[in-house]
């Protein structure tokens, strides 16, 4: 007679995943970096918009770590809970910028798959042949459980949520600036008439966003009439605001001066993208275009560190970064070993970007960096542009590469 334990295996398969959760709890944002990037090739609809997207991998992030807690908890985590907070977000964003319900719910679906993925290849390596069926159905089962819950709720929420939305005076207005910028054949007149905005004149378009939480929370709408002050008089400021963002066009009949803009004080915490000035409809559109573009460039390279950067400024830069695997090709081609992001090469493409301006100058680059001439040739020694400045194509594509890297940073490493 057998004096053991009676063995329990739906026991032994939960303990498994609670294993599982917890000494893979830390590694959790590979998922959520992993889970982005599918949802930016299966729904890229919410990566068209920085602020979509925000609050997408804000979402991402919360429902990993709630899955993580779920898993920690097997088999009690299985009971339903409200939708995250950062889930509830993104349910306002995904209304607020017109993504139908049948996207946020594929994204759900999207992202369940890859987590089951992921969480089953850690039991196939720590899990024994004669648990690992079980285990792994009870895993599956406890993850679609709670993506189910979050679609429940997300289905129960949205259609009320929109119809709010686009009720208010916000989200008809809103709703009338997504159809201009999407192009659709729309009655500028009768548009501009709702809208309370002219929209046959000169446009610059600006995006303003926090980067802390500190200050009143209207800060961003006071920065936006100082901005709209400095462009100078008779200019009409049309805005719609996003769940982190302020979106706004600054315009006039009249020439609108950027560089009046530019020198505006923003407050720390605050940064601004800005388009240049475009005329018309159509200028209406590929001004906020521009604009979305500079932003993306400025949150994601951190070296775009003026509070207010200009297209007109980052304009040949920024359509190379269209395409950041070419743009990165150039620069390590052109620049070599000045690449990389080392404080050594970081001095020398300084000296060189100054020797260059100074039309290849060793003393008038000397007095631009404030040190001798002979440490300017010294740093230059061997760089073959610095002894052959009348190759017209080289010395185009250095400065331009010692642009990119000033402006956006020396390109990632090679692996």
């Amino acid at each position: 007679m057998g004096s053991g334990r009676s063995r329990n295996p739906q026991a032994e398969a939960e303990a498994l995943i609670r294993r599982a959760a917890e000494a893979h709890a830390a590694s959790i944002p590979e998922l959520a970096e992993a889970i982005v990037a599918r949802l930016r090739a299966t729904v890229p609809e919410f990566f068209a918009d920085d602020d979509v997207a925000y609050d997408m991998a804000a979402a991402i992030d919360a429902n990993v770590a709630r899955v993580q807690a779920l898993l920690a908890a097997a088999p009690a985590g299985a009971r339903a809970e409200a939708l995250p907070l950062e889930a509830s977000d993104l349910l306002q964003s995904t209304i607020q910028h017109g993504i139908p319900l049948i996207s946020l719910l594929e994204a759900y679906r999207s992202a369940q798959g890859l987590a089951v993925e992921w969480w089953q290849g850690h039991l196939d390596r720590t899990a024994g042949p004669r648990l690992l069926g079980l285990a792994a159905t009870t895993l599956n089962r406890l993850i679609v459980a709670y993506i189910d819950a979050a679609a429940t709720q997300i289905r129960a929420s949205y259609e009320a949520e929109r119809q709010a939305h686009e009720s208010s005076a916000e989200g008809r207005r809103a709703h009338l600036i997504r159809k201009l910028l999407a192009g659709e054949a729309i009655d500028p007149v009768a548009a501009a008439r709702t809208l309370n905005h002219p929209l046959d004149v000169r446009h610059v378009a600006v995006v303003l966003w926090r980067t802390d939480a500190d200050g009143p929370d209207d800060l961003l709408h006071r920065v936006l009439d100082d901005l709209a002050a400095a462009v100078g008089p008779g200019v009409r400021t049309l805005t719609t605001a996003a769940r982190h963002r302020v979106y706004a066009w600054l315009s006039a009949s009249r020439p609108l001066d950027i560089r009046r803009l530019e020198r505006t004080a923003v407050p720390s915490g605050v940064r601004v993208a800005a388009s240049g000035a475009h005329g018309g409809v159509d200028g209406f559109v590929r001004a906020h275009a521009d604009a979305l573009h500079v932003a993306a460039i400025a949150r994601e390279h951190r070296t775009v560190d003026r509070a207010i950067a200009v297209y007109d400024d980052i304009e040949l830069v920024s359509l190379l970064s269209r395409d950041p695997d070419a743009r990165d090709r150039f620069v390590r081609r052109v620049l070599g070993a000045l690449a990389e992001d080392a404080p050594g090469a970081e001095r020398t493409r300084e000296t060189l970007g100054a020797y260059l301006a100074a039309g290849s100058s060793p003393s008038r680059a000397a007095r631009r960096l404030g040190v001798h001439r002979n440490t300017v040739t010294y740093r230059l020694a061997g760089l073959p542009i610095a002894t052959d400045a009348t190759d017209d194509v080289r010395r185009l594509e250095t400065e331009l590469a010692l642009r990119i890297v000033a402006q956006l940073g020396a390109p990632a490493p090679l692996h």
